[in-house]
């Protein structure tokens, strides 16, 4: 199968503006109830107040999650490199397509609560003959936890990088150790295992039912398949049309007929 260049990111270039205090003052008003007049035709000072006061606690509770957060100013662009290989026999896999979906983070609102990440931008490449790929995009010292790797080949289930396990004394440690082999991924590459399904009854679960909880997958592998409500965390349905065509005919050689991938979100 051809191999097809990865492509272009795309940074942001507008900001959408946060509403402002009055503006949400006004909504809460209009959703309190009240009317915007007394008996003597203004609404009590006290009253307006006590919304006012409202709207600037919620202003300073989203902090900057209305906004679309911009990128690091020490982010770099760097390349993913790695070898796709079967994890049972370890050959090269040719033809894996390979989805790169980046991310921004908002700034986090009072209290330091979390808020939802921002789909940025995404690239995409198959594996040649030699099931090595490479993807180009932006990268700063959070894209080992907030880039999306997603890689489809029929007859084949969720990756893993090769070497990578569930067990370990604790989050932070693995967390280490994923942070570093992210490293020599956009350095050196690495070797990315995909796991192959090895009945019918598999390709069924991974591709439309998803796993049995009594199903038990080897170390390293995620139980989330292409159907999981996390799988596409935010990815617009035109950066989706390959993976779609890749799973609909996986779907149609099982006898199933197509399903969205893409949760329904809109272009972008």
């Amino acid at each position: 199968m051809r191999s097809s260049g990865a492509s272009r990111c795309r940074f942001p270039t507008r900001v959408r503006p946060a509403h402002s205090v009055s503006g949400v003052a006004d909504i809460l008003v209009s959703a309190s109830g009240h009317k915007a007049t007394s008996s003597r035709g203004t609404m009590p000072s006290t009253t307006r107040r006590s919304i006012f006061l409202l709207a600037s606690a919620l202003i300073a509770f989203l902090g900057c999650a209305s906004d679309l957060p911009q990128p690091d100013h020490a982010e770099l662009v760097r390349s993913r490199s790695g070898q796709i290989v079967d994890a049972d026999t370890g050959q090269p896999i040719v033809g894996a397509l390979v989805l790169d979906a980046f991310y921004l983070w908002p700034n986090r609102g009072f209290g330091n609560l979390p808020v939802s990440k921002v789909f940025r931008d995404s690239a995409e490449t198959w594996s040649d003959q030699d099931g090595r790929f490479t993807l180009t995009g932006p990268f700063n010292d959070r894209s080992w936890s907030t880039d999306g790797i997603y890689i489809f080949k029929a007859g084949y289930g969720p990756w893993r990088f090769r070497g990578q396990t569930d067990a370990g004394p604790g989050a932070g440690e693995r967390g280490s150790w994923l942070k570093s082999t992210w490293e020599q991924f956009t350095m050196v590459g690495v070797v990315i295992e995909l796991r192959p399904l090895r009945t019918q009854e598999e390709r069924l679960k991974y591709i439309d039912r998803g796993w049995d909880p009594s199903d038990r997958l080897e170390p390293g592998f995620p139980r989330p398949t292409p159907f999981g409500p996390l799988y596409f965390f935010d990815v617009p349905a035109d950066r989706l049309s390959r993976f779609q065509q890749a799973v609909d005919a996986e779907r149609a050689s099982l006898g199933l007929v197509p399903r969205r991938l893409d949760g329904h979100r809109q272009p972008r």
